[in-house]
């Protein structure tokens, strides 16, 4: 199982927690693209930044770990300009950038910035058009692309990307995701942890991918894993605490507030989790690991391993 680590935050701890992952010899850095962190008025009040700009410099300070957009929105810009960003990106890094879209799912972050976010079935047709244009981008611009909503004049686009350059496609849904993956994709971030549920997804993807004349067996199978741990309960509390100092609440309860929706336990409690993850077909797991707090970035990979 391979490791990677998400983050967001003012880039001097983007860059320290990406220092630590390579460091540890660990997959990826994982950037989230949001223009809010949280879900709430009070998590609002963060400061925010734009990830491609982070991930941009992220390509010039680290050497040899992947950096992974995990994801964008397909509502946050044209495909054009995603598509120069990312073969821009990858060059500045010397082939380490993975881009991830996806439909996007915070509303509050399109109406406080007036971004257009239509339904999601508009939303899905938007991301098969936008992932139809890349894949052609990526693939090979001379053969144009004609969609509904987008097009690309077929021209020897310059710079080219790199033949294994990675399109990842992230979603929890059971039809139209892993279609779109099967078709587009080359890394599936699969948001879903139930066994029976995976087992559908992957079917569904490998069988649009030997449709669409894909090799099934090619495409990078990972998931998301929020989390907060510790060596022990000391450690845990440990860490509440500087949680709790950091967004000025107390201890008991941030510990409330992530009791029911995010796994709270020890290193070697995470480590059978994710073993169970790598028995249900995954391949790299990024780990979510809440307040982005650089030491513990360190403890944790230094306890699961990678």
């Amino acid at each position: 199982m391979e490791l990677g680590i998400q983050t967001v935050g003012p880039y001097d701890r983007v860059r320290e927690v990406a220092g630590i992952v390579e460091d540890a010899g660990a997959a990826a850095i994982a950037l989230a693209d949001h223009y809010l962190y949280g879900t709430s008025e009070a998590d609002y009040a963060q400061p925010v930044y734009d990830s491609l700009v982070q991930a941009a410099a992220l390509a010039r300070d680290t050497s040899r770990v992947e950096i992974v957009m995990l994801v964008s929105p397909i509502t946050f810009r044209h495909p054009a300009v995603y598509a120069k960003s990312i073969t821009t990106i990858d060059e500045i890094s010397n082939g380490r950038f993975v881009f991830g879209l996806g439909t996007g799912w915070h509303d509050d972050e399109h109406d406080y910035f007036g971004i257009e976010y239509p339904d999601m079935a508009t939303r899905f047709a938007w991301l098969e058009d936008s992932l139809g244009y890349l894949r052609v981008f990526l693939d090979d611009p001379t053969r144009g692309y004609e969609g509904t909503r987008w097009s690309l004049r077929g021209f020897d686009a310059r710079p080219r990307a790199r033949d294994d350059l990675r399109l990842l496609v992230g979603g929890g849904g059971a039809a139209k995701t892993p279609a779109l993956v099967g078709r587009f994709g080359d890394e599936y971030n699969l948001y879903h942890h139930d066994a029976d549920g995976i087992g559908k997804r992957l079917e569904v993807m490998r069988t649009a991918a030997e449709q669409a004349g894909r090799d099934p067996d090619s495409i990078l199978i990972s998931t998301c894993y929020p989390m907060i741990g510790g060596a022990d309960e000391s450690e845990i509390d440990e860490f509440l605490g500087e949680y709790a100092a950091n967004v000025g609440q107390t201890a008991d309860a941030v510990r409330q507030r992530f009791a029911d929706r995010i796994p709270m336990e020890t290193w070697d409690i995470h480590a059978e989790r994710l073993a169970e993850f790598a028995n249900l077909g995954f391949e790299r797991t990024y780990l979510q690991l809440i307040g982005h707090v650089p030491w513990a970035t360190h403890n944790a990979l230094k306890s699961l391993g990678t």
